[in-house]
């Protein structure tokens, strides 16, 4: 039977808009992310059985699969808080799921393919054309996307509720429904975090600078914005007393 693996879906918030004015914005906090998932693979996590596999699902999403299943969602809420962190510090913000699922490489259940030649790259020649693949997939994509994407809308990191049977030393909580539970991850900071951050030698600014920028992002943001992504990303991240459930 396939082992259920932790996964995390995350991606930079409002990468169109960026994206459309200003270019440079858009690929400082989209390296931002992927320098942070490259530190905590090749220094926190480089070997078994603590491995990380890690899939671009688009221009500004990536899942982050674990090697192995883990009786915990320390390290996955450790790696996602730090990570959403550093995107806030470069001038972005991000949002995130977390579940657990199987996880393969499926480009062999695609029968078609074999009459299309490779080109050494893992691409598909079409003529002179050419086909790009994403070759896996998983319930642990699927579940840690579907947590990423869902109410309640905003800036915030969702966890499915099975895998956190007991509270965590360090993790506010800020939200919770039958199957899922939101983690304030402007105000955590674990244990494990720790040891993230000195394997890594990732700064992060003080959560006060944190909480000031984030505040600052969300008002820059304005009528653009609708205003339930503005409440929830404020108040499930510790900014304002909440005063009734997103």
């Amino acid at each position: 039977m396939p082992v259920a693996r932790w996964a995390i879906y995350i991606d930079l918030e409002g990468s169109s808009r960026i994206y459309a004015s200003d270019e440079a914005h858009f690929f400082k906090s989209a390296d931002a992310l992927m320098d942070g998932i490259c530190r905590i693979g090749s220094l926190a996590c480089p070997e078994t059985p603590d491995r990380i596999f890690v899939h671009q699902t688009g221009g500004d999403g990536f899942v982050i699969v674990s090697e192995l299943a883990q009786r915990t969602p320390d390290m996955p809420i450790a790696i996602a808080v730090v990570l959403m962190q550093m995107v806030l510090a470069a001038g972005s913000l991000a949002k995130a799921g977390i579940s657990q699922g199987t996880f393969a490489d499926v480009s062999g259940c695609f029968p078609t393919l074999a009459r299309y030649p490779e080109d050494g790259r893992g691409r598909r020649r079409l003529g002179r054309g050419l086909m790009t693949l994403f070759p896996v997939m998983g319930t642990a994509l699927i579940n840690s996307h579907r947590l990423a994407t869902r109410r309640p809308r905003g800036a915030r990191l969702a966890v499915d509720a099975a895998m956190m049977a007991q509270p965590q030393d360090g993790v506010v909580v800020s939200y919770t429904e039958n199957d899922l539970i939101v983690v304030d991850w402007l105000h955590t900071r674990t244990g494990v975090m720790d040891e993230v951050i000195a394997k890594t030698s990732i700064h992060l600014p003080s959560t006060a600078e944190l909480q000031e920028r984030l505040v600052a992002y969300v008002a820059e943001t304005g009528e653009s914005t609708d205003e339930d992504w503005r409440h929830n990303t404020l108040c499930l991240n510790g900014c304002h007393p909440r005063t009734s459930a997103p």
